[in-house]
């Protein structure tokens, strides 16, 4: 999982130079990939050659246009120097690799390049599109389509008990059963309020001033929020499995589908709950420890 077009789109608006821009989205309806994994750079008169292998480059099967992370190589007293560029998929091989139990539909393969010839025109930004666009951002975009699935899960569920004979004989249909009832109610109030917690983030970093960074603890703190989120939802997919039965896990029931995309999508490096946690610990002790980069 990468950013989505749209959000390529504003990265690329704030981070490259006109002629990139107009070339990647002369086509409005134009599709682009990214990968977060660095390859490496070389320099050379009106551009630079890059080679590597960049993983988990969400619909790169259908991008015309990928972003990816480069890095030149040390220079005397000069460190390795990072860089992005936006590469044509022509000049790149797809290896397809993914396949992984959820998110097929991603196709998040590997794209592979060597000495691939990207012009001055085609080399991003870095600096600015880092500070555009927070890790938080990310998460939070990456959040919303797993809530999605957790929706879609409910929804069927709730048709589900509506209709279907209780396994209890004392009730004709699973709607009569108390039980059911509360399951089905504690799972729809634990995604309604991972809803709640997903739009307070969003607010909270929509309400801050261009170029404005929040304070590292109120980062922190949403973060806690986020994966406090997925973790509603999760336990909630869990809940409605249980009510709705094993037919459920059919391959033709999109129930086993929604359950399988977010057990695969919530496991993202943005939402590694024990980072997070150790974050939000040092910060509210106070310690002389520097926070992780998800931050």
């Amino acid at each position: 999982m990468a950013a989505t077009t749209c959000e390529a789109k504003s990265l690329l608006q704030i981070g490259t130079t006109d002629e990139a821009y107009a070339d990647a989205f002369r086509d409005v309806d134009a599709v682009v990939c990214s990968s977060a994994r660095t390859g490496t750079a070389v320099r050379e008169p009106g551009g630079l050659r890059v080679s590597g292998r960049w993983p988990y480059a969400s619909g790169c099967e259908l991008a015309e246009w990928a972003m990816l992370s480069v890095r030149f190589p040390a220079e005397g007293d000069r460190p390795a120097q990072p860089a992005a560029v936006f590469a044509r998929t022509r000049d790149l091989t797809v290896e397809r690799d993914w396949n992984m139990a959820g998110l097929g539909g991603t196709g998040s393969h590997t794209l592979v390049g060597e000495d691939v010839w990207i012009p001055d025109t085609h080399l991003l930004d870095l600096a600015r599109i880092g500070a555009s666009l927070s890790n938080l951002a990310i998460a939070v975009g990456l959040f919303a389509p797993l809530w999605g699935a957790a929706r879609g899960a409910l929804d069927v569920v709730t048709e589900v008990v509506g209709k279907r004979t209780s396994p209890n004989p004392a009730h004709s249909t699973m709607a009569d059963s108390p039980g059911a009832r509360r399951n089905l109610a504690v799972a729809a109030h634990a995604i309604d309020t991972a809803r709640r917690r997903m739009l307070g983030i969003a607010e909270a970093l929509e309400s801050a001033s261009p170029g404005e960074a929040l304070p590292a603890e109120e980062r922190a703190r949403l973060r806690m929020d986020l994966i406090t989120a997925v973790r509603e939802c999760r336990g909630a997919l869990e809940e409605l499995l249980d009510l709705h039965g094993s037919t459920g896990l059919d391959s033709a029931n999109p129930l086993q589908r929604f359950w399988r995309d977010f057990a695969v999508g919530s496991r993202h490096v943005q939402f590694t709950s024990h980072v997070v946690e150790d974050d939000y610990g040092v910060l509210l002790l106070g310690l002389d420890e520097a926070p992780s980069g998800l931050l």
